[in-house]
């Protein structure tokens, strides 16, 4: 095979290499083998949609006719031409008759088919001009990335476009009535339009200081300034330390020239002038629930009021204005009850109990009133306690007169101790008889009954004396006389008070006739002795 053979035949392998692919890729793609062989490359990622779809772009591969073409899928650029807005509307005429002279394609699909010249883009061409602090501005600042190709909805009268609207709309995107380029801060606004002209430090005011979410109401829209309001309260509810008491009233007190500076006369404005330590109050120490609270002290100082309504609720009787712990009270006075004694370093609640404030001022209040508690006698000596007890001390120094009771003390009585004849402090004696106390001293058995006076007195229990002829009906004689009380007097009796009075009573161990001549022993004996016989 000769070298020109060879050559022909490497060219037709290499053609055939080349040409299958190439087929295949056309058939995937859609496009005619022609179409490819004539793409002089890839398009750019922007029309890579569209790469099988020649004509979007080419009618008969007629390179004259292109820019229209291209017009009919970029409608903003069309509508910009024709409206002869922004920056297409000032390029000259010759060169936006073919795209292709700033946009080229088939170039691969990394290609920046606008070639735009950022460093060096004149914005005069737009119809926004940069003026003052939008000539510093990077392009990203206003053209965000979601804007393609730098493209945006904007224009001289829409700043809301870059800006965000804190008023929402409510001044109808008129920013320039306010704001300017040299600073977005408000700078020119006159606020006697409204209805709050601004007075005094309200001048100097910033418009958030009263506008806190940034809604500024329409100044034409009367229904939009009502959410705003006059009222001091609109702006000052944070500064109210009143929590609200005085409603919306804050001009009665405040004004204009300065918030703390407050002008309130209270003796004129409410009958109740501030005297001593009321005028270093704040207002909600005393209108802490309501404007015009009641004027008693108690309405104020309840929580100071340690006699809990006790004493009534006319403080100002002993408190005063300047101080509330130093009292002034004349008990006599006021109570026509003088303390004494030890009553009077008692601290008023010791009398003064729950119930006392409702009693009549002029009732007269005995001892039993306060000390009922403490009567060891459960009452049982009475209600009159001053017949022992003094005023200097309750439980020393007690006497007692115990001749006015049922029981006066005489004799030996003087000398014994209280306890000796009440066995417990309530001093209670169910009966007053000798045999109460003396039972355990009492030799008789009973058998002479209970009236011990009879024979004992409260000189000496052991010295005694008894009268038989003059106490009883039976008189003692001769041996009688000298015979024990309990010979005659004997337990074995009925009644050993009152035994017989017959001789055979006694004398019947003794009767050695065993009752034949009755029992009128006297016939024949005597008292002298019982065996001697009357002649």
């Amino acid at each position: 095979m000769t070298s020109s053979q060879l050559l022909s035949t490497l060219s037709l392998v290499l053609i055939f290499t080349w040409f299958i692919p190439i087929a295949a890729y056309a058939q995937k793609t859609q496009l005619s083998l022609k179409q490819l062989l004539l793409m002089p490359d890839k398009l750019t990622n922007a029309h890579a949609e569209i790469e099988s779809q020649c004509n979007k772009c080419h009618l008969h591969f007629d390179k004259s006719n292109q820019s229209p073409l291209c017009l009919d899928c970029h409608e903003e650029i069309q509508d910009d031409l024709t409206k002869k807005q922004n920056f297409h509307s000032t390029i000259n005429q010759e060169k936006i008759e073919r795209c292709s002279s700033c946009h080229s394609d088939h170039k691969g699909r990394s290609f920046d088919i606008t070639s735009f010249d950022i460093d060096h883009f004149n914005h005069d061409k737009t119809d926004f001009k940069l003026e003052n602090r939008h000539l510093n501005l990077p392009c990203d600042q206003c053209h965000l990335a979601k804007f393609e190709n730098f493209r945006i909805n904007l224009n001289k009268e829409t700043c809301t476009s870059c800006h965000e609207d804190v008023h929402q709309e409510k001044f109808n995107d008129s920013c320039q009535s306010c704001h300017d380029s040299k600073s977005w801060q408000v700078n020119d606004f006159d606020h006697k339009k409204t209805e709050f002209p601004l007075k005094a430090a309200h001048q100097q005011l910033a418009c958030t200081s009263c506008h806190v979410t940034g809604i500024i109401p329409a100044v034409d829209n009367k229904d939009d300034r009502s959410n705003l309001g006059g009222q001091c309260i609109n702006c000052h509810l944070g500064n109210d330390k009143h929590l609200g008491i005085f409603k919306d009233q804050c001009q009665d007190c405040h004004n204009e020239n300065d918030w703390q500076e407050t002008d309130y006369n209270h003796y004129l404005q409410t009958d109740y002038p501030l005297l001593g330590k009321h005028q270093k109050l704040t207002c909600n120490a005393c209108h802490a629930e309501e404007l015009s609270p009641k004027k008693q002290c108690i309405d104020c100082h309840k929580g100071d009021d340690v006699h809990l309504t006790n004493n009534g609720v006319k403080c100002g009787t002993c408190h005063n204005n300047e101080s509330w712990t130093e009292i002034s009270f004349n008990h006599q006075k006021e109570t026509n009850i003088e303390l004494q004694g030890a009553h009077k370093e008692l601290a008023c609640s010791a009398c003064h109990t729950a119930t006392v404030h409702k009693e009549k001022k002029d009732q007269v209040r005995t001892c039993i009133d306060c000390h009922k508690v403490a009567d060891v006698h459960q009452n049982n000596l009475g209600e009159n306690c001053q017949k022992c007890h003094r005023q200097q001390h309750w439980d020393q120094a007690v006497s007692f007169n115990h001749d006015f009771t049922l029981f006066p003390l005489t004799g030996s009585h003087q000398l014994t101790t209280c306890r000796s004849c009440h066995a417990n402090q309530t001093y209670a004696l169910d009966s007053f008889t000798c045999n109460d106390c003396h039972s355990e001293y009492e030799p008789h058995q009973a058998t002479l009954g209970s009236k011990c006076e009879s024979c004992h007195n409260t000189a000496s229990w052991s010295t005694w004396q008894f009268d038989h002829q003059k106490q009883s009906d039976f008189l003692l004689e001769g041996a009688h006389s000298k015979l024990a009380c309990s010979l005659c007097h004997t337990p074995q009796l009925p009644k050993p008070l009152s035994p017989g009075t017959s001789c055979i009573a006694c004398h019947q161990s003794d009767d050695v006739h065993q009752g034949a001549f009755g029992k009128d022993c006297q016939q024949c004996h005597t008292t002298g002795d019982f065996y001697d016989f009357k002649q």
